[in-house]
């Protein structure tokens, strides 16, 4: 990984995850924004809207990046991408299981158990609330493609665009669902960040045992990946 994102993943890191501890210590601002944002708030339209991404959205990032992988085996230029697909399975893996962990260790309540009558809930997750879960991976999944600097096609670009709006609005679905304050929404989201670093060491390890007659059957491999892993975060 090059020295300047590396830079670039610690700042970010540092970022969201002061702005999230100042919140979570700020309470009574975390709390005003969480009731702002809550679904009691919107139309019923924007609820529906809501629920959809916060379920299918990673799903959809996860499909984006399934179909970039179907063409690079027919796009010899989009072979060079190829990697990213990779990076953003281990990614996933690596924020993912680490942000759950985490969850564990700070064990903050969750909303619905701190504000019980007070708001709308549209979860039922009993898990605790910092970091986000979904906000980690989705972001875990959308940030690989974000920065990737192989290959900046136009159909890159629009998948760029894509998965970024989509992450961003799985992240404020938490919110206005009353399952996330904001705060916890920007430690997942950071989190997946700080995460990419130890992800891009495991992804080069992996390819630099991969001769090119594996590293054909690995990228077929990764589809089915995919094909499961859209199934799966439609599942949590």
């Amino acid at each position: 990984m090059p020295k300047s994102q590396l830079i670039t993943s610690c700042i970010i890191f540092g970022i969201t995850w002061s702005i999230a501890l100042a919140l979570w210590y700020l309470k009574d601002l975390d709390k005003a924004i969480l009731f702002a944002l809550n679904n009691v708030n919107f139309s019923n339209s924007i609820v529906v809207y809501s629920k959809f991404i916060s379920r299918y959205g990673m799903s959809l990032i996860a499909g984006v990046n399934l179909i970039l992988l179907l063409v690079t085996f027919k796009d010899e230029e989009m072979k060079s991408l190829r990697p990213v697909f990779l990076l953003t399975i281990m990614s996933y893996a690596v924020a993912g299981i680490s942000g759950d962990l985490l969850k564990e260790v700070f064990n903050r309540p969750r909303p619905i158990v701190t504000y019980v009558g007070e708001l709308n809930f549209l979860t039922a997750s009993n898990s605790p609330a910092f970091p986000s879960g979904h906000a980690t991976k989705s972001v875990a999944l959308a940030v690989t493609l974000i920065l990737n600097d192989v290959l900046n096609n136009r159909l890159i670009k629009a998948s760029k665009i894509f998965v970024m709006s989509i992450a961003f609005l799985v992240c404020l679905s938490r919110i206005v669902l009353g399952a996330h304050y904001l705060s916890d929404v920007l430690a997942g989201a950071g989190w997946s960040v700080i995460c990419l670093p130890i992800s891009i060491f495991l992804t080069n390890r992996i390819l630099s045992k991969m001769n090119p007659k594996r590293y054909e059957i690995a990228s077929k491999i990764w589809i089915i990946v995919y094909i499961a892993l859209i199934f799966f975060v439609a599942t949590i």
